[in-house]
């Protein structure tokens, strides 16, 4: 049975890390690799009519979301390092295996309730009607404009609710 488990945590382990190494490789487009960047929250502010004051907080917000990640992708790296050279050892320990994929998926976690937190904190910036256009573009997983991968298409419904 203890084999079993190993081997089970040994798979999703693995399962993990060759899905992160595909997502690593996609990349941004390379229209988007060069060049200026248009102003992201140009697009936010149209698609959720915003006032210039809610656009200045929304960019704070957004620099320190962005600071903030930086740390926890930094933190996902060496947990994914550490991950992959006991996975590549010449005689994996299973457990040491399953042991680092746990980590590494704690490290992962961050990451989300770092785009939890964001979505309550961009929340307390908008009125009731911005909050609900924002809502139901979640809901319709329709990608927001300025807000980058991940925020509307595929969000989960635990970060529709109101703070």
């Amino acid at each position: 049975m203890k084999r079993i488990l190993t081997l089970i945590v040994v798979l999703v382990a693995f399962s993990m890390m060759v899905f992160a190494q595909g997502q690593r490789r996609g990349g941004p487009p390379p229209a988007m690799a060069v060049g200026e960047r248009p102003d992201p929250t140009a697009a936010l502010k149209n698609t959720l009519n915003l006032t210039d004051a809610q656009v200045e907080s929304i960019k704070t917000l957004m620099t320190t979301r962005q600071q903030r990640a930086q740390v926890i992708q930094s933190e996902i790296e060496q947990k994914r390092q550490v991950f992959e050279g006991v996975l590549n050892a010449p005689s994996p320990n299973p457990a040491d295996v399953g042991n680092a994929a746990i980590v590494l998926r704690a490290a992962e976690k961050k990451m989300q309730a770092e785009s939890d937190w964001f979505m309550v904190e961009l929340k307390k910036l908008l009125t009731a009607d911005q909050q609900q256009t924002l809502d139901n573009l979640i809901a319709a997983r329709t990608p927001i404009p300025g807000l980058g991968p991940g925020f509307g298409a595929g969000m989960r419904g635990a970060v529709m609710r109101r703070p």
